[in-house]
C-alpha cells in the first residue's frame, strides 16, 4: 500500500539509452504477456496498493487506456506469475500521448505486497525496457512516479533512469523541486545524494548572459554526432530557442529566413536529442553533442557538410566499425550476389559463431607467434565477424560501447 501521508508530487524520469540486461527471476516465477481476462488481475493489484478505490474503477481505467488497442496488448503488457500460477505483478510498455505524439513510457509498475523484495519489480521493468530496446533504442523511455515510491525511484536509477528537473511527457506537470524537498525528509542522506546525482540538470554556474550574442541577438550552434564526432550542421539560436533546447532536451533553433523558432525534425522526424552542450572560450558559439535520428541535412545527406573543398585521406578510427555495421545492415536489406556478408547471414547463427571462434583462435595464434602484422589482420577479421554476429543477433554496436563505458567510467 502506498504511504499517502507522504505529500504527492509529480516526478518525471527518463532513460535515454537502454543497455542490454539479463532478467533474473526467483525459482518458479515467470514473466508473461497479456492474456484475455488479465485486466481483472491487474485491477486487483492496483486496488491492493490503493491506486483505485474499487475493482470496477481500475478495470474501467485499464479498458480506457489499453483495451482500445488490442494489437499492442500481447507485446506490451507484462505480468509476473508466481509458482502457484497467480498474477502477482505487472508493468506496461506503452507509446501514446493525448496530443497524438508517440512517447514511450513505462506504466503502472506494481508487485503484490507478499511477493516483494524478490526482484520481481526489477524483472518487470527490465521486460519493458528490453521490449523498447528491441523496438527502437534511439528514443528515450519516460516514467511518472511520486515521492511515496522512493524505493522504486532507486530501482529506476539502477536501470538507467534519471530524474528530470524540467522535461515531461503526456502532459504531466513536473514538480521536481518540491518533490526533491519531500524526498529529502523520507530517505537517507546517501539515498538522497544518489537521487540528486542522477538528476539531469544544467550546470549550476551557466549564465546565458555569459554568451556573446550578435547584433540580431543570435549565436551559432553546431550539432555534432555524439557517437562518431562528425559535425552534422550549423544553425542559429536566440535566447528563447536556447532555453527550449535546455528544457526539452531536443535541439530548437531560430530561423533567420522565416523569423520563427523551429524544432529540428519536428516535421521530418529527424530529431536531434541533445546529450551535452558547451560554449567556447569567447562565448560566441555553442557546441551540442547530439543523437541524430535520420539524416541531419534537408538534402537527405547525413551531414550538411558534404561539399568538398580539399580532399585527403582521414586516419582510420574505431568509427570504421560503425561503417561496417551499416554495411551489414545494408546487405541484409539489399542482398548482393556473391556478397560474403550475405553468405554469412543466410547461413545463420551457427555458421557465424563458428567463424567468430575460428578468427579468435587465429588471433591468438598470431599473438603467440609474435606476428604483429598478422595479428592486426586476424584481429580485423575477428572484429568483422563479431560485427556480423552482433547484427544478426539484434545487438547494436552502440550497446557494446555503452557497456564498456559504464564499466570503465
Amino acid at each position: 500500500m502506498l504511504d499517502k501521508t507522504i505529500p504527492f508530487y509529480h516526478i518525471i524520469m527518463r532513460c535515454d539509452r537502454v543497455l542490454p540486461m539479463e532478467i533474473r527471476l526467483p525459482e518458479g516465477y515467470a514473466i508473461r504477456c497479456y492474456q484475455p481476462g488479465d485486466e481483472d488481475a491487474w485491477a486487483d493489484l492496483e486496488c491492493a496498493i490503493g491506486d483505485f478505490d474499487t475493482r470496477e474503477a481500475a478495470r474501467a481505467d485499464f479498458a480506457r487506456r489499453y483495451l482500445n488497442n488490442p494489437a499492442w496488448l500481447p507485446d506490451r503488457v507484462f505480468f509476473a506469475i508466481s509458482p502457484e500460477g497467480e498474477v502477482v505483478g505487472s508493468a506496461i510498455a506503452w507509446e501514446d500521448d493525448p496530443r497524438g505524439v508517440g512517447v514511450r513510457a513505462l506504466h503502472w509498475l506494481v508487485v503484490r505486497a507478499d511477493h516483494r523484495r524478490r526482484g520481481l519489480g526489477r524483472a518487470l521493468c527490465q521486460s519493458v525496457l528490453r521490449f523498447f530496446r528491441r523496438e527502437d533504442n534511439a528514443a528515450p523511455v519516460y516514467l511518472h512516479t511520486q515521492p511515496s515510491s522512493w524505493m522504486a525511484i532507486l530501482l529506476y536509477i539502477k536501470l538507467g533512469f534519471r530524474l528530470q528537473p524540467k522535461d515531461t511527457f503526456y502532459g504531466y506537470e513536473n514538480q521536481y523541486t518540491p518533490a526533491m524537498e519531500a524526498l529529502k525528509t523520507i530517505v537517507t542522506p546517501e539515498q538522497y545524494a544518489k537521487m540528486a546525482a542522477n538528476s539531469a540538470f544544467v550546470a549550476p554556474d551557466f549564465d546565458p548572459d555569459a554568451l556573446t550574442w550578435n547584433e540580431q541577438g543570435l549565436i551559432p550552434a553546431i550539432a555534432q554526432d555524439a557517437s562518431t564526432g562528425e559535425v552534422l550542421m550549423l544553425a542559429w539560436m536566440n535566447p528563447e530557442s536556447l532555453q527550449l533546447t535546455i528544457d526539452t532536451g531536443y535541439a530548437t533553433y531560430w530561423s533567420r529566413s522565416r523569423r520563427q523558432l523551429w524544432k529540428k525534425g519536428e516535421t521530418s522526424g529527424h530529431l536531434q536529442r541533445v546529450l551535452r552542450m558547451m560554449y567556447d572560450c569567447d562565448g560566441d558559439a555553442i557546441l551540442m553533442q547530439v543523437e541524430q535520428t535520420g539524416p541531419a541535412c534537408h538534402t537527405g545527406k547525413k551531414t550538411c557538410f558534404h561539399n568538398p573543398v580539399m580532399r585527403g585521406d582521414m586516419p582510420a578510427t574505431a568509427g570504421i566499425l560503425d561503417a561496417i555495421e551499416a554495411t551489414v545492415a545494408d546487405r541484409a536489406a539489399n542482398p548482393r550476389s556473391g556478397s560474403y556478408t550475405n553468405y554469412l547471414l543466410d547461413k545463420g547463427t551457427e555458421k557465424i559463431c563458428k567463424k567468430v571462434g575460428e578468427e579468435a583462435t587465429e588471433t591468438v595464434i598470431a599473438a603467440m607467434k609474435g606476428d604483429a602484422d598478422g595479428l592486426a589482420g586476424e584481429a580485423a577479421d575477428l572484429l568483422y565477424h563479431l560485427a556480423v554476429l552482433l547484427y544478426q543477433q539484434g545487438v547494436p554496436l552502440r550497446d557494446v560501447w555503452e557497456v564498456l563505458r559504464k564499466r570503465h567510467s
